[in-house]
C-alpha cells in the first residue's frame, strides 16, 4: 500500500529533462555494457574509449526524459490511472502489478511513469555504420546505446525516489511478463505528453526512436518484489 508520508510534487505529466551525455556517462554500468551488451572484456574499456573519442558517437547521443505523478487505483484486475486509462496485468509469482494499490474507496494511490529516450541520432548513425558495413562499429554503438538507455532508464527513477524522499521504489516496463501488452504505451506516452521528447509507438507497437524505453514506477514496492520477473 502507499507508503506514509509520501509527498507527490506536483499531478500530471511532469518536466521536461534534459540532460548531458557526460551525466549519463558517468552512471553507465560498463560491466553490463561489456559482458552483457558486447559479450567481451579484454580490451572493452579501451573500445569504449575509442568510441568515445568520436566526435559523432556523441553528438548523435541526446538524453530526454518525461516523466510524471499520477492517481491510480487497483480495479478488478486492473489499474484505473488518472480516471482515464484502464490497464490489466496477468498474475505472476502469485500477484498482480495493481495489487501494489488500494481500490478507490480505500483511497488509491500515485503512481509515477516515465519514458526516456536518447534520441534519433543514435539510430541513424548505427544505422548508416551498418550500411558501410561497418559491423564493428555498429556492434560497438548499438550495444553502447542500448545500455545508455537502460542507464537513463534507472537515472530517472533514482531522481523521482530522490524527488519524494524514498530509498527505493519498483520499476516495470511494459512487454516483460509482468505487464505484457506494448500497446499500453500509446496511453503511457499521451499521459506524459511524450511528443515533447519527439517519442512515439510505431503501428507494430515499437517505441521510435529505437533507443527509447518508458516506466512505471511503483512507489510503494521494493524493487526486490518480483525481481526475477522480468
Amino acid at each position: 500500500m502507499e507508503k506514509a508520508g509520501l509527498n507527490i510534487p506536483f499531478h500530471g505529466a511532469g518536466p521536461q529533462l534534459q540532460l548531458s551525455v557526460d551525466t549519463i556517462l558517468e552512471h553507465l554500468n560498463k560491466q553490463i555494457l561489456f559482458r552483457a551488451r558486447w559479450k567481451t572484456e579484454g580490451n572493452a574499456e579501451q573500445l569504449l574509449q575509442h568510441l568515445l573519442r568520436d566526435p559523432r558517437v556523441l553528438e548523435s547521443i541526446r538524453p530526454e526524459a518525461v516523466y510524471g505523478y499520477f492517481p491510480a487505483c487497483r480495479k478488478a484486475d486492473g489499474l484505473l490511472v488518472a480516471d482515464q486509462v484502464y490497464w490489466e496485468f496477468p498474475v505472476l509469482k502469485g500477484k498482480r502489478l495493481s495489487e501494489y494499490f488500494r481500490n478507490a474507496e480505500e483511497g488509491g494511490g500515485y503512481l509515477a511513469l516515465s519514458a526516456v529516450t536518447i534520441g534519433a541520432g543514435a539510430v541513424s548513425l548505427s544505422q548508416e555504420y551498418y550500411r558501410r558495413r561497418d559491423y564493428a562499429e555498429y556492434f560497438l554503438l548499438y550495444g553502447l546505446a542500448a545500455e545508455l538507455t537502460e542507464t537513463l532508464a534507472e537515472y530517472v527513477n533514482r531522481y523521482i525516489n530522490s524527488e519524494l524522499g524514498i530509498s527505493s521504489s519498483l520499476r516495470r516496463s511494459f512487454g516483460y511478463p509482468a505487464c505484457p501488452d506494448l500497446a499500453y504505451q500509446r496511453e503511457l506516452l499521451d499521459l506524459l505528453q511524450a511528443e515533447r521528447i519527439h517519442l512515439h509507438l510505431s503501428g507494430g507497437k515499437q517505441l521510435i526512436p529505437e533507443f527509447s524505453t518508458t516506466a512505471l514506477i511503483f512507489l510503494n514496492a521494493d524493487p526486490r518484489d518480483g525481481e526475477e520477473d522480468e
